[in-house]
This record gives C-alpha cells, structure tokens and sequence, in this order.
C-alpha cells in the first residue's frame, strides 16, 4: 500500500497533498504526515519549513547560514526530529502517512526511508511526494511495489479508495 506522486519543483505538491490530509481528518481519519511550506529570508533566499499533519506543529528543516553563504541548507537535526514525530505518530496509529517529499536524503539511504518502511509493515496505507529527479533512487527503494498516481486530489482519493479503507468513508 505504497504510492509515489510524481512531481516537478514548480507542481503545487503540498497543496495538493495538505487539502487530501484536510479531506480525510474532516472526515475523522488519522493522518500522519507533513507538507513543506516556504518561506522568503533575506540571506538565502528561501526557507523550508514542514507542518506535522497530526498535530500543526511547524519546524524548519533548513539552516540560515548567513548572508554569506550560497543558499541555506538542510538541518539534519530538524529531519531527525521530524522522523521521530511521524514514527510516535505511526506507532500511535494512523490511517494513512503522507511524506511530501523524498529528495536526497532519501535517495542516499536516509531522511524518511525507515518511517515509510515501518507504515508499511504496520498497513498503513502511504502517500509519498517523488521529485523527478529523485525518481530512480524511489524506484530502487520500492523495488517494483509501489503504484503511481497523478498528482491529482481526484485520483489521489480513488487509489486510496482502491487501496484502502481510508477514503471508503470519506
């Protein structure tokens, strides 16, 4: 019960993905998950937050590095803290998971990879943001389970209908 949504830099993923999670937790699912926001900043252009779907919380995931440097850079802290959030969330119990994004670090064998993994191994239904440039490495990482689904709010709900008990209610 994988899917990865196709989709390139400009594609309005976290719209799409945040009104699917608004969808379903209007209708009493229990949605784990994030979306990314940016935010405009003066010394590097542009920082990335995400927003915990459960919860609301929102943290940076990027470093300011100054005005100095050349772009701002992942915080590795924020992403652990983000990855131990979503698995308590999993644990806890969930509907579904959406991840909006595997990007590099996923690709190189970290970010998100073991929360994907331990929804699955719980049935839990996931919802992954895959960036065509990264879509060799979540090829490799799927090994051929994985359906693919337009981004697309209508079409995310029918595979999660097709897929799931999830949508049924919704």
């Amino acid at each position: 019960m994988l899917a990865g949504i196709a989709f390139r830099p400009k594609d309005p993923i976290d719209d799409v993905l945040g009104g699917i999670a608004d969808h379903l937790l209007e209708n009493n699912q229990s949605v784990a998950g994030y979306v990314q926001k940016r935010r405009k900043d003066r010394d590097c252009g542009t920082l990335v937050y995400v927003r915990n779907l459960r919860s609301g919380d929102e943290i940076s995931i990027t470093k300011n590095r100054g005005a100095m440097a050349k772009g701002c850079k992942l915080d590795g802290d924020a992403l652990s803290t983000l990855s131990e959030d979503l698995a308590r969330d999993i644990e806890a119990g969930s509907d579904v998971l959406i991840v909006a994004r595997f990007g590099r670090s996923e690709a190189e064998g970290r970010g998100l990879r073991d929360v994907i993994s331990r929804a699955m191994e719980r049935e839990i239904p996931v919802l992954v943001g895959v960036r065509d440039e990264y879509a060799d490495a979540w090829d490799e990482f799927h090994g051929g389970i994985a359906d693919t689904v337009a981004l697309d709010h209508h079409a995310i709900l029918t595979w999660l209908d097709q897929h799931t008990s999830v949508a049924k209610s919704a």
